[in-house]
């Protein structure tokens, strides 16, 4: 019973990943196609939960449903699209699109080893018996302590790729700058009407008296 409640939620949860996927792409409403893929993201957290890789599944929801796929709901909602040309284009690159489905999946399966789907490992019985033969038991073995998925993702980024890590903070927090920086500049060139200058403005600034000399 314990093995079979995983592969239940397994199946379950891949198969409302490929269906949600597969409706996100073939809605011609933009809004439900987000609606779509945000639950084909849930149910890929799901999946990654199994596989005992919390933080990337928590990551997912967070980053990808909590923030991203907001701003694209916003984005799209504010957009007028036509959707009868949005129909029109869709079956008209279909085709394109069917064979570069396929090429990337014959690609994916070629550069996956050839024993990636295999469920047990063969051993030789020449193998189990020297194995048996040199097995010592030993009474003072200590397990090794378990670490976290979280806190083995951290030794890795914070050691092997530390430098690759702060450089790639560095070029986020050099594009949250600039990007504020063009939204708070100010306007060249353009005419805008300052209410503050109308209001506080007297007769002098405009009505000025010029003296000039008569014409003989």
């Amino acid at each position: 019973m314990q093995g079979l409640l995983p592969n239940i939620v397994f199946y379950v949860f891949a198969g409302l990943a490929l269906v949600s996927g597969f409706f996100a792409i073939i809605q011609s409403n933009p809004v439900r196609c987000v609606l779509f893929l945000v639950l084909a993201f849930f149910a890929s957290s799901v999946l990654w939960l199994l596989v005992q890789a919390e933080f990337l599944a928590l990551i997912l929801v967070l980053v990808y449903v909590g923030a991203v796929m907001t701003l694209f709901l916003f984005v799209v909602m504010m957009l007028n699209i036509d959707k009868a040309s949005k129909r029109a284009h869709f079956l008209r690159y279909l085709p394109f699109g069917l064979i570069i489905v396929a090429f990337l999946t014959g690609l994916l399966l070629k550069t996956l080893p050839a024993a990636s789907f295999q469920t047990s490992v063969e051993v030789s019985a020449a193998v189990q018996e020297v194995v048996a033969e040199d097995f010592v038991p030993d009474t003072q073995f200590v397990p090794a302590k378990t670490i976290s998925n979280t806190e083995e993702l951290g030794l890795v980024l914070y050691t092997d790729y530390v430098f690759a890590f702060e450089l790639a903070a560095v070029i986020l927090l050099v594009a949250i700058i600039a990007a504020i920086t063009l939204v708070h500049r100010a306007p060249i060139r353009s005419k805008q009407q300052n209410i503050t200058q109308q209001i506080m403005t007297r007769r002098e600034d405009r009505v000025t008296l010029v003296k000039m000399k008569s014409e003989k």
